[in-house]
């Protein structure tokens, strides 16, 4: 899905023709109509959208599209990636597209290999296992190579502004984020210290914290100091000298050195119930609901107000002294009550709306989803830390049983 529009891409994952995992089908919900069909001669295994750019990532192919048109703009020659290991930034200004090296660097040319686009372009030089390829999606170039990890890359992530990437390789004890597209500033982070297969990066919204998940059934979030002097600052730096004894000693060593010697633990941590399902994570605000509209009289309604009831008032009373005795032990009429409160509900007025703050982040919380069909919300307290606890859990698989509802349950 684009973001929250009603654009949508659907892959099939059967062995019908409306069901292939070769088949793209670009959907609008809100008319119900098909945009475009791509048919391609391999599996589809992702697709990433932005406001300008489609990209199809395939085992050893990336289609980019123009996303107006969906016209095909280039294609990229990969080195086999059944995982479909590949970010794509969801910034319109910093188009970038992050994938696994391994295989020959791409160059500038035209499209090629997919539906609606000729031959596509030639190899120049390799990279190495460790290595990620930072492409522009806008100029259709290789902007860097970023020398992340010695293994082979196990996941990869942008930021929102796409500024920021983060890599994890295949050991997944040490995870790196760099700058984009130079990668002239870097963090090192210390997951842990067994190896352990990394399941899902995440960058919150404004790139202060990163969600990791791992496949033993912990997930780690770290917190970055973006406004840090030197190679990267904070709690995360490869660069920063903390307050131990270390950073006298790191201030003279070179980087790398000091990367590799102590690099920044957790700001928090999770422990799922189900560890060794696939999980995927994520950093989101959350926003208090704004307060209600208080509702006060405006001054001329309630001149039109005082003067309606005092002629009411007066008018009764001398209904009542005409009336027979019998007649005033009667309930009163309904049609006075009513034009009442019809009078009482007109001399109300709004608030201005300068006056009613709208609603604004009130801290954090961590989604993640396991592949064992449970959704969970943690809370997180970005000057705390710590470890989490559970405040929501969702069962996306439970059905609904005759005459109940299907509810989260609260902890």
């Amino acid at each position: 899905m684009l973001f929250s529009t009603s654009l949508v891409a659907i892959v099939g994952a059967g062995d019908q023709p409306q069901l292939s995992p070769r088949r793209l089908q670009v959907l609008n919900t809100k008319t119900r109509q098909i945009i475009c069909e791509l048919n391609f001669v391999t599996a589809i295994l992702k697709v990433l959208l932005n406001r300008k750019r489609m990209v199809v990532v395939m085992e050893t192919k990336l289609h980019i599209y123009d996303i107006s048109n969906m016209k095909i703009l280039h294609t990229i020659d990969t080195s086999p990636n059944p995982r479909a290991i590949c970010a794509f930034s969801p910034s319109t200004k910093n188009c970038f597209i992050a994938y696994p090296a391994g295989g020959t660097l791409p160059s500038a040319g035209a499209a090629g290999g997919a539906p609606g686009g000729p031959s596509g372009s030639g190899p120049a030089s390799a990279g190495g296992s460790g290595d990620i390829f930072v492409f522009d999606a806008l100029s259709l170039h290789t902007v860097n190579v970023i020398q992340a990890h010695k293994g082979a890359i196990s996941a990869v992530a942008v930021s929102q502004d796409g500024t920021l990437l983060a890599t994890a390789s295949s050991k997944g004890t040490v995870i790196r984020v760099h700058t984009l597209p130079k990668a002239s500033k870097s963090w090192t982070f210390r997951r842990g210290t067994y190896p352990a297969a990394i399941l899902s990066l995440a960058f919150s919204v404004d790139s202060k914290f990163l969600c990791v998940a791992s496949a033993t059934g912990t997930v780690h979030i770290f917190k970055l100091d973006l406004g840090a002097a030197g190679g990267g600052g904070g709690s995360g730096s490869a660069g920063s000298t903390g307050s131990s004894g270390y950073g006298l000693v790191a201030s003279y060593l070179p980087e790398v050195l000091s990367q590799v010697w102590e690099p920044a633990r957790d700001f928090a941590h999770i422990k799922l119930p189900s560890p060794g399902v696939p999980v995927l994570c994520a950093i989101t605000p959350t926003f208090s609901p704004p307060p209600a509209i208080e509702q006060v009289p405006s001054p001329s309604s309630t001149h039109s107000s005082t003067s309606s009831s005092s002629s009411q008032s007066s008018s009764s009373s001398s209904s009542s002294s005409s009336s027979s005795s019998s007649s005033s032990l009667a309930p009163p009429s309904s049609s006075s009550s009513s034009s009442s409160s019809s009078s009482s509900s007109s001399t109300l007025s709004p608030v201005p709306s300068h006056s009613a703050p709208s609603s604004s982040p009130s801290g954090l919380k961590v989604l993640i989803l396991t592949g064992d069909g449970f959704y969970y919300q943690y809370p997180l307290d970005p000057a705390v830390g710590g470890e989490l606890k559970l405040a929501k859990e969702f069962s996306l698989l439970m059905e609904a049983q005759d005459g109940q509802e299907v509810s989260a349950k609260y902890v």
